[in-house]
């Protein structure tokens, strides 16, 4: 399975690539060096307000609770 890697060589240059999973290095294209495969930061989003992982439950309760408080104004008008 291909996926996209970070590789970095000696001389400093990163490059993103395509490559399958076992691959380890690959030619840097700027240099001709050896550029082995670099970690990088997984993408993560966090919620804003209390640093939770945003899910589906917690946007449904959030819509829930909007719907709730239109019901209620409804209900007293």
């Amino acid at each position: 399975m291909k996926i996209l890697n970070d590789f970095a060589c000696d001389e400093g240059h990163v490059t993103e690539a395509f490559r399958d999973s076992s691959d380890q290095s690959i030619v840097c294209p700027e240099c001709g060096n050896t550029a082995v495969r670099a970690l990088s930061a997984p993408n993560i989003k966090l919620e804003g307000f209390s640093g939770d992982f945003p899910g589906a439950y917690n946007r449904w309760t959030k819509i829930r609770a909007e719907k709730l408080k239109q019901e209620q104004k409804r209900n007293v008008l």
